[in-house]
């Protein structure tokens, strides 16, 4: 039993053994501790990627107006004036968009400086530094060429009613028309096909920079025509009864066979009224502000035959097939205008509001928020050699070029007839000369 009991131990004692070894061999062979990478320095570490901005939900854009409600240009002033807060509003309900599909709101401030250049270089200060304005949209002439070199250093895109030629090579200045020397020089052009020997005299206020602004341009390009400027004849822009006639007997010692009318509506249509009484049979060919839906009204019956227009634009009542016009309509309606009561002043409002709507829309949220009167120019500007901006129908296609903002050449005149209609004349061009360099030398 002994014996057997020990050989039972010792079998037992094997087994174990054997187990042991088992496992033993069984492990994986020992690995080698790896070397550790040293600790890279912070120069050489890879810069995380930034996350990109978020897109903002909606980008204000403030603007300033300077419209004249109450001076010596509001009998063209106020209608306009209306068009561009009509537009504002109508944009501002419609969605505006940034081409990546940020909604801008326009908030605008708007400031009634009656015509006054001072306090509209006033009223563009606290424009800037009170509100930090990305553009203007403006009026006159005397104070638009005033403020051009400075909203230029402070980057703010100015869209004005002045169509003055200084303006058009002001790096941010923009109007969506031909400028007055351009229009100017259509008429002259369409004179001298119509009569070589006809004798044409100026008539405008020789102390306004607007009444003034194409004269340089009409003289010169009536000389390389051939064409007689017989005279020139001061017409004050808040001339009474008067005051138009005594102008109009000085004009007729010139014997004219048409006269240039470089006001607003007021006094041109005052002096065009009062051509019988003066004994004088000639036609006027009035400036863009100074001829319009009323004026058959305003000259009574001696403009009837007697009176024509210069116009960039196609009338709105001679419009209304445009897409265009029912926009014009539809915001007319929200600022409680009758369908009956737009008229080319509320045109050239919207169309000034509008075209600044269009350039925001063709930015990206980014850049117009990173850039903004700069972007916005920029924005204008890419038209010279891309899309051109449309307005529907209601006014030629613009382009602004860098170094020189003649949005078109395209210019009407409309005549007056002796029926009391409205008949478009043209477009006319003037290719054969530089109306601009004309004027700005």
């Amino acid at each position: 039993m002994a014996s057997k009991a020990i050989y039972v131990g010792i079998l037992v004692v094997i087994i174990i053994a054997l187990a042991a070894a088992f496992l033993v061999l069984s492990q994986p062979a020992a690995q080698p501790s790896p070397t550790p990478s040293p600790t890279p320095s912070p120069a050489a570490s890879p810069s995380p990627t930034p996350a990109a901005p978020a897109k903002p939900e909606k980008i204000e854009i403030p603007v300033g107006v300077l419209v004249d409600e109450s001076g010596p240009t509001s009998d063209v002033g106020k209608d306009y004036s209306k068009g561009i807060e009509a537009a504002l509003k109508l944009f501002n309900e419609k969605g505006i968009y940034t081409k990546d599909g940020v909604r801008v709101v326009i908030k605008y401030y708007k400031r009634d400086y009656a015509y006054n250049p001072t306090r509209a270089e006033e009223f563009y200060k606290e424009f800037r530094d009170k509100y930090g304005v990305w553009a203007v949209l403006g009026w006159g002439t005397a104070d638009t060429e005033k403020l051009a070199d400075q909203v230029a250093k402070d980057k703010v895109a100015y869209i004005s009613a002045s169509y003055s030629a200084k303006l058009v090579k002001k790096p941010y200045n923009f109007f969506p028309a031909p400028d007055y020397s351009t229009q100017a020089c259509a008429a002259v052009k369409w004179i001298y096909e119509t009569n070589p020997n006809a004798k044409l005299v100026l008539m405008y206020d020789h102390n306004v920079a607007y009444s003034r602004s194409p004269i340089p341009a009409i003289k010169a390009y009536a000389e390389h025509l051939g064409l007689q400027v017989a005279g020139e004849v001061h017409l004050s822009l808040k001339a009474t009864e008067a005051d138009a006639e005594r102008s109009v007997r000085e004009a007729a010692q010139y014997n004219p066979d048409y006269i240039w009318c470089g006001n607003t509506i007021t006094s041109c249509a005052l002096a065009v009224k009062s051509m019988p009484k003066a004994g004088l049979d000639a036609v006027f060919i009035i400036n863009v502000w100074g001829f319009d839906e009323r004026f058959p009204k305003l000259g009574g019956e001696a403009a009837y035959g007697r009176a024509m227009g210069v116009s960039p634009f196609r009338y709105p009542q001679m419009a209304r097939d445009t897409e265009g016009y029912k926009l014009l309509a539809e915001a007319a309606k929200l600022v409680g205008v009758p369908e009956d009561k737009i008229n080319l002043r509320f045109l050239q409002g919207f169309l000034n509001a509008w075209l600044l709507i269009q350039a925001i829309e063709r930015l990206d949220s980014k850049t117009l928020m990173e850039k903004k009167g700069e972007a916005i120019k920029e924005a204008l500007e890419s038209s010279c050699q891309g899309e051109p901006f449309k307005f529907g129908g209601l006014a030629p296609d613009a382009r602004y070029c860098p170094g020189r903002h003649l949005a078109h050449t395209q210019v009407w005149l409309v005549r007056l007839t002796s029926t009391g209609e409205f008949e478009f004349l043209g477009p006319i061009s003037v290719e054969d000369f530089d109306c601009v360099e004309a004027t700005t030398g």
